[in-house]
């Protein structure tokens, strides 16, 4: 059995990488069971025996239906010329069906308009039922009259057949279309998805590295500086340059297992909102930035989503305040709940920096907030403020509300005032 299929396999793939071939061998092979019959029919009456012009005749019809697929209208009206000169000089034959099977070819694999196919195929059709018509009447066959029927019926039946197997491969060549449109629909999908967690990823590396090696820089450069002149603050500042880098570790870590864990279960870590945002200021004001945070209104029912990117809008802002604000410099972050939305704004009187240098920016950290902001449809805007200075602003949508809040005007005000403990640069 294993023999059988290994030996058909063979066979269907030579088939399929040589079609012209299998073409010729199957017209051949009908070819031959035509001649066989030619030779083995018994004339009767005025029917004429075997001989060699009516080999020739079977040869062209062979001939012809050897182009059966690769022009299958041309093909039939070509073998259809030496099938009515054979049945015209009325040759005895047991085996006659290659006409039939010209029909059935000509409409399953013919790729014109459906309506030309049809005109041809029935125009052939009707000159062989003519022939035969012709040979009922004629005195001289003997040709009955259910034979003209025969015909007809016979090579429509085929027509028939051949235009439901070549509806048929159309509709799988349709499902395979769609299969593969599927699948390529798919893998886009599945590389989409790739590239969004990427950019994801991609994003809270460069919040958490970017804002960690701002504040650490700036404080080790004031430690360098206080070494001699203060060393207990210059001791203050290594222990915050430690403190911070093992913050920044403990983040990368935790990220970095989730992209390496082998069990898929990332380890479950509280993820900053906005209520770390004290802290966040407090190590920006050890950085030498003076850092004011004030908090209006209360939050609605936790979004943490929603808290976690502005939270990381802070932090990018905050962290682009210490990295290219100059010195001295002041920052305020304001935090504004309502009912539907928490509004973030983060002003410096630093240096700042013109609409054009915003526009023109490569850097990762606007291009960062504004993806944060676009997956909860809110808004985002970094620019100089008219005064000088520069400005980050920000709203982001609240998906989660909860029943009690939001709208009293009574709402409870928080302010968080730090100063600085280490003097900036």
């Amino acid at each position: 059995m294993t023999t059988f299929a290994h030996l058909y396999g063979r066979v269907t793939r030579w088939g399929t990488e040589h079609p012209r071939w299998v073409d010729v061998a199957f017209a051949s092979t009908i070819g031959a069971f035509t001649v066989t019959g030619l030779l083995t029919a018994t004339p009767e009456n005025s029917q004429r025996a075997a001989d060699v012009w009516g080999v020739l005749l079977i040869v062209a019809q062979v001939v012809a239906f050897s182009f059966r697929r690769r022009a299958p209208l041309a093909a039939f009206a070509a073998l259809a010329v030496p099938v009515m000169t054979f049945w015209v000089a009325d040759y005895a034959t047991n085996f006659d069906t290659i006409s039939l099977l010209g029909a059935y070819a000509a409409t399953a694999h013919s790729h014109r308009a459906r309506r030309v196919v049809w005109t041809v195929v029935g125009a052939i059709v009707a000159v062989l039922t003519s022939i035969a018509i012709a040979g009922v009447v004629s005195p001289d066959d003997d040709l009955p009259l259910v034979a003209v029927f025969g015909i007809a019926v016979v090579h429509v039946t085929g027509a028939v057949v051949g235009e439901v197997m070549h509806d048929r491969r159309l509709r799988l060549l349709e499902l395979e279309e769609r299969a593969l449109r599927a699948e390529a629909e798919r893998e886009l999908l599945a590389r989409e998805a790739v590239l969004r967690e990427r950019a994801s990823i991609a994003r809270d590396l460069h919040d958490v590295v970017a804002h960690g090696m701002s504040v650490m820089v700036v404080q080790a450069g004031a430690a360098q500086r206080l070494l001699t002149s203060d060393p207990d603050r210059a001791r203050t500042a290594l222990d915050h340059v430690q403190s911070t880098g093992r913050e920044a570790l403990t983040e990368m870590r935790r990220m970095l297992g989730v992209l390496r864990g082998d069990d898929g279960v990332a380890e479950l870590v509280p993820q900053p909102n906005l209520d770390h945002l004290a802290a966040m200021v407090q190590r920006c004001n050890d950085a030498g930035v003076p850092t004011d945070l004030s908090v209006d209104g209360e939050p609605p029912a936790r979004a943490a989503g929603a808290e976690m990117a502005a939270y990381r809008i802070v932090q990018e802002a905050l962290t682009n305040v210490v990295k290219h604000a100059g010195r001295p410099v002041r920052a305020t972050v304001r935090v504004r709940y309502s009912p539907e939305d928490v509004r973030l704004e983060v002003d410096d009187d630093g240096r700042g920096a013109t609409d054009a240098d915003v526009a023109t920016s490569t850097g990762h950290g606007l291009i960062g907030m504004r993806e944060r902001v676009e997956l909860y449809r809110g808004t985002v805007h970094a620019g100089p403020r008219p005064g000088g200075g520069f400005r980050v602003a920000a709203t982001i949508p609240l998906t989660t509300r909860s029943a009690g809040a939001g709208g009293s005007g009574g709402a409870a005000r928080r302010r968080v005032d730090t100063a600085p403990q280490v003097a900036s640069s």
